[in-house]
Formats: structure tokens, sequence, C-alpha cells
């Protein structure tokens, strides 16, 4: 079985949660995981423990999608060892940039 995205795990921890203020009981939240989304019994517990810890629903992240660029070298050598000092993916600290950058005022209109 493979991993859940960022995207599937959200939406199963929001899913617990708002069964569990439906006052569904536990056990009746991890068969209602398993048969939805084809979990094992183990897993449905994790995101119901995720859940239990809630006060409000998580918000579910943005789609990514592959974008590909072509940078200098040296400038990816950076770009690595920024995200590796930060703990960090390096989409993470494109991102992070990229937004950094779209959000200043553009000079030329």
């Amino acid at each position: 079985m493979s991993r859940a995205s960022a995207r599937e795990r959200t939406r199963r921890v929001n899913q617990a949660l708002d069964l569990l203020k439906k006052k569904t009981s536990p056990p009746e939240v991890v068969a209602s995981l398993v048969t939805q989304f084809d979990l094992s019994a183990r897993q449905a517990y994790r995101y119901l423990h995720d859940a239990q810890r809630l006060a409000q629903p998580l918000a579910v992240p943005e789609a990514k999608t592959v974008f590909t660029v072509k940078l200098p070298p040296r400038l990816i050598q950076r770009v690595r060892r920024r995200a590796r000092a930060r703990g960090q993916p390096i989409s993470e600290v494109v991102t992070e940039a990229l937004q950094e950058l779209l959000t200043q005022p553009n000079p030329h209109g």
C-alpha cells in the first residue's frame, strides 16, 4: 500500500473529525474510514487519533504539479543547501521564494 498524499491524509482526518462531531463512536469512525477509503483498521485508527486532537478541520493543501525550469548549477546547489538547512523539501523553498517575489508590487505594471 502506498503512502497517502497530504491531500488524501487531510481528507481522511477531516472525515474522521466530521464523524466524531456527529457523535459517532470511535469504533464506528474506524469502520467507516476502512470502508470509505479502503484502509486497514490500523491506518484508520491513526486518522481517528489525529482527528481527536483537532478542534477544527485541517485546510486541504492545494494540488501540486511538476514544473520544470533550467537553472544555473550554482543556484541549484544554493537552493539544495537552503532546503537541507531548513529541513524542507526543495519545492517548499522554491514555492516560498516565488510567492514572496510575486507578492511584491510589479514596477513594470
